[in-house]
């Protein structure tokens, strides 16, 4: 052979190991059960890094889901026993540098009560809870970008929603729909939105602890409102409220049959209402 034909097999070679070592081993899992009567589900998924969206299923499924992942650097979860769904992957160790993030879809029945516990790290995470029936729900963020939609009215009483936000873009769009007892909101560094621009049914309580950020409030404007502030860093746009002792109120807080009430902590940063039309 050549003397230059050997050293062009010997620098391809060289050239293509690399991408041999990084190369990543995708599989894709799906898993689904129809709904049959259940009283209630319980739903608990961690999801490190990638793209998650939940939704409402199309059909009578208790859930259905599609997960797509590295096989080299994680491993797949998924069990149910007793009402209780566990799912989303172990792992997470991230070898070279052309790995892409994995992906989770996953459908729950409209038919049976929840209790929804969502933990997620890196990345972009869609939630819809529209059409679910909600009885209580904690989600738990990382650095990510995450925006939850309750575009629907809940069918049943929420009691208890929380909210643990780290350095992140957050969002909550139709909490009113939530119809939820209490809220609770902490977050670190980031910017949270909470949208409430939807017909309130019943009080709700918000409690809010931020460190450095901004916190927008969309409230209609009519919807009884009351602010307890705390934080003397952080600033406070009052604009259609009044002040009475160390509570900021809405002109019609005491007729109203409905209301929200927020005791908001913050230590740096700004807080602001934004009234919608």
């Amino acid at each position: 052979m050549k003397a230059s034909n050997l050293l062009l097999i010997l620098a391809l070679g060289l050239a293509t190991r690399p991408a041999i070592a990084e190369a990543q081993d995708w599989r894709t899992m799906t898993t689904l059960r129809q709904f049959n009567g259940e009283n209630a589900l319980q739903v608990d998924v961690e999801y490190g890094a990638g793209r998650l969206r939940i939704s409402p299923a199309d059909d009578r499924s208790l859930y259905r889901a599609t997960l797509r992942y590295d096989a080299d650097n994680f491993q797949p979860v998924s069990t149910y026993e007793n009402g209780r769904l566990r799912i989303g992957v172990d792992g997470g160790t991230i070898r070279g540098r052309n790995n892409r993030p994995g992906q989770l879809d996953l459908a729950l029945g409209t038919l049976v009560p929840l209790d929804l516990a969502l933990k997620f790290g890196a990345g972009t995470a869609d939630v819809e809870l529209g059409g679910l029936r909600v009885r209580t729900t904690e989600v738990q963020t990382g650095a990510s970008e995450t925006r939850i939609r309750v575009s629907t009215p809940n069918p049943v009483r929420c009691t208890s929603a929380r909210f643990e936000i780290g350095a992140a873009q957050f969002r909550v769009e139709g909490l009113a729909n939530l119809n939820c007892e209490r809220i609770l909101v902490s977050g670190g560094v980031g910017e949270v939105t909470l949208d409430f621009t939807d017909e309130l049914r019943a009080s709700s309580s918000i409690g809010v602890e931020m460190g450095l950020g901004s916190l927008i409030l969309r409230v209609p404007r009519g919807t009884a409102v009351s602010v307890r502030k705390k934080g003397v860093l952080s600033s406070f746009d009052s604009q259609g409220l009044i002040k009475r002792g160390d509570v900021y109120y809405s002109e019609n807080f005491e007729q109203a049959e409905h209301r929200l009430t927020f005791d908001i902590d913050a230590a740096l940063g700004s807080i602001r209402i934004q009234w919608v039309n």
